[in-house]
């Protein structure tokens, strides 16, 4: 191993074991604030709760077992959720007067859980009781019980730890709403084989080189009708990650969704709009030099898998789905396409945990969510599930690539999580979605005049705003 190799090395575990020492302290019962007292009879009574949530059964039983290893008067009992079904079970099952006492939520429906009343919000302090073995005298162990009072953390002490995409997720009002375990953003996938075969040695960092390739990526029989694609993108009808690309190229041109508020839609009233929009659907237009997706294709992922498409675009999350689709196609992860090779503008979307309304005990459940986000069960959880923290000081870690060598898969999304944002500002993230999806489809098909498109969709997305 080389010099600069090693000093790499070195510099992360001093990082990583500072960033262990400080989020430590500022989660769990280090707190500042923070009261104590070992003077304690006997533990409270048992307390039994339920966590709903996105992570793998091993990973979960990782964050329940170190937590009950010093809450022995707690027990978890999880479950896993689908993601594509989650929202409606938790619904359905509150509607029954049931459900979890822990769930887990997307980031960009955390304005519409709470907005409904879907969210107990952390309370300004929690209390824990600990049971360590001791000796007394050096010979006899006693059981020794504390009980800790932890004020809850400022909002400077979550800045400082947690990315800012994080941050804003889980902090409003002055209310921290929940508490992230990972942190995902939306980046490319692309078919290495099939840029190798179109001459094409480096996947593409701005919108002008993805430009440039398309055309080099793009298959066509002698009808002239599309054969391979050369990326998933122009429509929304199956492009799933539709709403969140436009959004991110919106964002690099300097055009918001919404105001500052969340509460009125912008961004068709924007200088640049047309030009930007012009540019995502030229993909999707017969008449465009780009011209390479269309509706004849299956899903992006899907079209991905098959070797349909050398392009798609999808999360961390998305990848792992990807890998059980594909059979041995070399599928690589880079990141988000920019619009000036210097630019960091990335879209998030991953999923925070929070505590449910009726909750047996929120006292309980929201000590162990703080003790499950802190930095020792991060990089627990993350050497698991191969996944982004969203811990600053682990991302900065996460993301260092060597001198002369390609960044990986962790290495991208780390990069990622440092200003990655939730696209969406309002309380219907699926009208939201509907509202940019239609868009594309809309000014692709030509059955409405464009700016009958724009117009509709500008509706629509007001309504996903101001409407739960």
């Amino acid at each position: 191993m080389d010099f600069k190799k090693k000093m790499i090395i070195m510099g992360s575990i001093v990082i990583i074991g500072i960033a262990g020492i400080l989020g430590y302290r500022l989660l769990t019962n280090k707190t500042t604030g923070s009261t104590g007292s070992c003077n304690i009879k006997a533990l409270p009574a048992r307390i039994h709760l339920t966590w709903w949530g996105d992570l793998s059964e091993p990973a979960a039983q990782v964050l329940i077992g170190a937590y009950t290893a010093s809450r022995p008067y707690v027990s978890i009992v999880y479950t896993k959720l689908d993601p594509k079904t989650s929202e409606q079970k938790l619904i359905g099952a509150w509607a029954r007067d049931q459900g979890p006492d822990i769930y887990s939520i997307k980031s960009e429906s955390v304005k519409h859980f709470a907005s409904t009343g879907l969210i107990n919000p952390m309370p300004a302090k929690t209390t824990n009781y600990t049971a360590t073995k001791k000796k007394v005298l050096g010979i006899k162990e006693e059981v020794q019980i504390c009980k800790f009072e932890k004020p809850a953390p400022t909002s400077e002490t979550l800045k400082n730890l947690f990315v800012t995409g994080a941050f804003n997720d889980m902090y409003k009002n002055g209310q921290i709403l929940d508490f992230p375990l990972q942190f995902d953003s939306v980046a490319m996938f692309y078919n290495q084989q099939l840029l190798d075969e179109a001459g094409i040695l480096t996947p593409p960092k701005t919108w002008s080189e993805f430009v440039s390739i398309i055309p080099k990526l793009t298959l066509v029989d002698d009808q002239g009708k599309l054969v391979r694609a050369g990326a998933a993108l122009g429509l929304g009808s199956n492009v799933p990650r539709n709403p969140e690309v436009l959004a991110a190229i919106l964002k690099q041109y300097s055009i918001d969704l919404a105001d500052k508020t969340g509460t009125s839609a912008t961004f068709t009233s924007a200088k640049d709009f047309n030009s930007v929009l012009n540019l995502a659907v030229s993909f999707s237009n017969p008449t465009k030099a780009t011209y390479t997706w269309n509706e004849t294709f299956p899903s992006a992922l899907d079209a991905l898998a098959q070797g349909k498409v050398a392009i798609a675009f999808g999360t961390a999350e998305d990848f792992a789905e990807l890998k059980n689709l594909t059979t041995g196609a070399d599928i690589r992860v880079a990141n988000f396409p920019q619009a000036i090779s210097t630019g960091s503008v990335y879209v998030a979307d991953y999923w925070l945990q929070t505590v449910a309304p009726r909750a047996k005990d929120a006292n309980a459940a929201w000590d162990f969510l703080r003790f499950a986000a802190d930095t020792t069960q991060a990089q627990a959880l993350i050497k698991i599930t191969g996944g982004t923290a969203a811990i600053r000081a682990l991302v900065e870690t996460a993301g260092k690539v060597v001198e002369g060598e390609t960044a990986g898969q962790a290495q991208v999304f780390a990069k990622q999580a440092a200003t990655a944002f939730n696209w969406f500002p309002g309380l219907n993230p699926e009208k939201g979605r509907e509202a940019l999806n239609n868009l594309m489809d809309d000014a692709t098909s030509q059955k409405v005049s464009l700016a009958d498109a724009i117009d509709r969709a500008s509706k629509m997305f007001q309504l996903s705003l101001s409407t739960p």
